[in-house]
């Protein structure tokens, strides 16, 4: 696989990050990426659809729990909601893969790790929507997203501790990752202030 699937999200007339905020959307934005990505690669997904609910309410109540209501911290707010995302599907994971098709490949990362797989796609694919949407922003994937060892890395960490997949996920995603404290959004907004002051002392 050259690049993730692509995801074609459900239609709204409202802006995507408030579509986002929907259970109805959430769902079928979800239910859309598993048929894309088993149309593409012959996996099936079974979705707990309560389980599912529940990842979402408290996604939704993490988001509005550390929300700095600054606009210009906007575009860090959505990458960190991104990887809040993937930590709480990871955390309390809604799918399950059925067997994997002929001819699979468990050298690539979708047929490694089926469920983890999906669940990061869908939110890298909703972080690149609502970048491009509200920032007319282009997104990427960098080359760690396709390396079997990261993944067996992130499997590994993420089964040990969820927090550790928004870490993972900002590597895919090209952000410096925040190890320590990755879900504290306050810790990673001191983290950035903090760099170009300490790169002015090393100048």
């Amino acid at each position: 696989m050259s690049d993730a699937p692509e995801l074609h999200l459900p239609a709204t007339s409202e802006p995507l990050r408030v579509a986002i905020r929907r259970l109805r959307w959430f769902r079928q934005a979800f239910a859309r990426q598993l048929d894309e990505l088993a149309a593409e690669t012959g996996l099936s997904f079974a979705v707990d659809d309560r389980r599912l609910a529940q990842v979402f309410v408290a996604w939704l109540r993490d988001v509005d729990a550390q929300n700095p209501h600054d606009p210009g911290q906007r575009r860090a707010y959505f990458d960190f909601v991104s990887a809040l995302m993937l930590r709480n599907l990871l955390r309390d994971m809604p799918l399950e893969a059925g067997p994997l098709p002929p001819g699979a490949d468990p050298s690539r990362a979708e047929y490694f790790w089926p469920e983890g797989f999906a669940c990061t796609v869908f939110c890298l694919n909703v972080r690149a929507a609502v970048l491009e949407q509200e920032f007319d922003a282009e997104t990427s994937l960098t080359p760690e997203f396709f390396s079997l060892r990261q993944w067996w890395s992130f499997r590994e960490n993420a089964a040990s501790d969820p927090n550790t997949a928004m870490g993972f996920f900002d590597v895919f995603a090209g952000n410096n990752p925040e190890w320590k404290l990755p879900d504290s959004f306050r810790q990673r907004l001191n983290r950035s202030l903090a760099a170009p002051e300490a790169q002015g002392r090393l100048g």
